[in-house]
């Protein structure tokens, strides 16, 4: 029993007519007549007499018209509530740091659904942000497409290889590329556990053959950046930041042979939510 199908029998009995109810809550006659049809299956009983010059209520039809008129009345109100309770709270919008810092902004500027706005929580790992997402307190993420549980809504966005980070009198400045064998040697800064890309680092490292030579973890942010520039070490990072350090005096190389890539997809539980966004975001280039 829903309140679409209360609403057009609490209508039809005041207008005692299923045209004119049909009109006043502006929907065809046949999906009203359908409404009732599907109130008096779900309540196993005959709610009007038709008539050749019209309807009216059957004694069932009236005792349940006077116990339903205050639940519709209350139903509508509490209907009305929880719409301007959903557009005064924003929609949860959950990111990888990377992402929320150069992807997502201008994407994702003044995007709205369903009249309510937006706002951008930045999660350290697309685990983290997956588990807030099925626990429903984001409403969409951002993460890496090998963590997507398969039963929710998803689109792929942009795959990336990762590059490594150097200072600019370092020893590999003229070269154009880098490969894994060159860098495991050297003294690696990382981001603090738990973090994906460190978490990839030391896997690819490790499945080369080789032992991290991680010196130095710090927090999240561009203080890595500050670190790598002073000298005291290299870093490795997806394409994204690595093409977003123009203004640094850093040095940013790709490595040919590092052994995976990053693919970034957009997951939800509501597939209109997701789909609203995947074509909002995809508007700019």
């Amino acid at each position: 029993m829903n309140l679409d199908w209360l609403q057009s029998f609490a209508e039809a009995a005041k207008q005692k007519s299923f045209s004119k109810a049909a009109n006043v809550n502006n929907i065809s006659q046949p999906a009203l007549s359908k409404h009732i049809q599907n109130l008096e299956n779900n309540l196993n009983v005959r709610l009007f007499h038709r008539t050749p010059t019209g309807i009216r209520l059957t004694e069932a039809g009236e005792h349940f018209y006077n116990k339903i008129i205050p639940v519709i009345t209350e139903l509508t109100t509490i209907r009305a509530d929880l719409q301007q309770f959903c557009r005064s709270n924003p929609v949860a919008i959950g990111s990888l740091p990377s992402l929320a810092t150069y992807y997502l902004p201008l994407r994702m500027k003044d995007f709205r659904f369903m009249d309510r706005s937006s706002s951008l929580i930045p999660q350290n790992t697309s685990s983290e942000l997956l588990q807030s997402l099925q626990e429903e307190r984001l409403d969409a993420v951002f993460i890496e497409t090998e963590y997507i549980d398969e039963s929710l809504w998803s689109r792929e966005l942009f795959t990336e290889p990762y590059y490594a980070l150097f200072p600019t009198d370092h020893k590999y400045k003229l070269k154009d590329t880098i490969e894994l064998e060159e860098l495991y040697k050297e003294p690696l800064i990382t981001h603090q556990a738990p973090c994906d890309t460190r978490s990839h680092i030391i896997h690819q490292i490790e499945l080369a053959g080789y032992k991290p030579n991680i010196i130095n973890e710090v927090a999240f942010g561009d203080f890595i950046y500050g670190a790598v520039a002073a000298g005291t070490g290299i870093t490795i990072v997806p394409e994204l930041l690595a093409k977003n350090i123009k203004h640094l005096n850093l040095i940013a190389l790709p490595i040919t042979d590092f052994g995976r890539t990053r693919t970034i997809s957009l997951v939800s539980k509501n597939k209109r939510l997701g789909s609203t966004l995947h074509q909002y975001i995809k508007r700019v280039n």
